[in-house]
């Protein structure tokens, strides 16, 4: 995420994409407390895959001792100064011009915004090796939300909002997206749904090694071999019970998540971690797979595999197979 440096206080200031200065407190973006700046008195903003700064103001506004030309973009580059208007002593230093991106920033000691940033890209495990929290952004709403894993009594998603903070063991960090249109970050990929996909597991004798293939349009994803496939296995194994029952196909396939811990051996901590890591990877890998996600689906306190045809191979004879019909 692109930034500027406050020269006078060694602020970092992180840019939206497109990002609004001047004295109006309640409509910029970041607040310059002078009086010879206007209510909005510059703007830089994301322009076809570039930063742009446009001077809005009566007083000016200064880039490298030149004064803008108003309401003409100019072409940022790094190292670049600008100054707000003649008689202003907020100095900002261009540091970082990558693309706008959602992120969570750390924060320092004194809370200040550090340069340690986690772009965020749709699904996250917090911290990545021994995850507390879930960070997800739903496709659905456009709306990033915060899960805890330890938190059994957390009925839904917290919903993020910028300048959110969000503790991580000994650390703080402050969440910020990068209020870009989303339009503009959608795939030219035409888009699937998860009922164009066939999934094929294949699960060793001793039930120790899971591996899934996903199949669809003649194309084959491998997924290879993870301990989170065994409980998207497991839920596929509900699921097809189910079917063979004659539960109707939108009922099909949903289990407690107290069930789960029992019937896997395992606790509530470690099941969370399971199930996310699945949609993480669905998320990930099936880029053009709409809410792939959702193969794992929730709701409160209980979840279901949503694929429509599997087959579960178990020592390479097949277990059980499922033409479950479209919910």
């Amino acid at each position: 995420m692109a930034h500027l440096i406050d020269k006078r206080t060694n602020d970092y200031c992180f840019l939206y994409a497109h990002h609004t200065f001047g004295r109006y407190q309640y409509s910029v973006d970041t607040l310059i407390s002078d009086p010879s700046v206007s209510k909005i008195h510059t703007i830089i903003e994301w322009v076809n895959g570039k930063w742009f700064i446009r001077d809005l103001s009566l007083n000016g506004t200064w880039l490298n001792n030149k004064r803008l030309v108003k309401d003409e973009p100019k072409l940022l580059c790094i190292g670049d100064k600008i100054y707000f208007s003649g008689n202003s002593e907020t100095t900002y230093v261009v540091k970082n011009l990558a693309a706008p991106a959602d992120q969570l920033i750390r924060l320092d000691e004194y809370n200040k915004k550090t340069t340690d940033v986690i772009s965020l890209s749709h699904y996250h495990l917090v911290p990545e090796h021994n995850p507390d929290h879930v960070v997800v952004f739903e496709n659905s709403s456009g709306q990033w939300h915060l899960e805890s894993l330890d938190d059994a009594t957390q009925d839904d998603p917290e919903v993020l909002q910028d300048n959110h903070i969000i503790t991580l063991g000994d650390s703080r960090w402050m969440f910020l997206s990068s209020h870009i249109d989303d339009v503009t970050q959608m795939s030219s990929v035409p888009q699937l749904y998860i009922n164009d996909l066939e999934f094929h597991f294949n699960l060793s004798l001793d039930e120790e090694i899971s591996e899934l293939t996903i199949k669809y349009n003649n194309k084959e994803i491998d997924l290879h071999a993870r301990c989170h496939h065994y409980l998207t296995l497991n839920l596929a194994r509900y699921r097809a019970e189910d079917a063979q029952r004659g539960v109707t196909p939108a009922n099909q396939g949903w289990v407690e998540t107290d069930r789960l811990v029992k019937d896997l051996g395992v606790d509530m901590r470690y099941l969370n971690i399971q199930i996310h890591r699945a949609r993480k990877q669905f998320s990930e890998v099936l880029t053009h797979v709409h809410d792939a996600e959702n193969i794992i689906e929730r709701q409160l306190r209980r979840v279901r595999f949503a694929g429509k045809t599997f087959e579960i191979y178990k020592g390479h004879e097949l277990e059980r197979t499922s033409n479950v019909a479209t919910a």
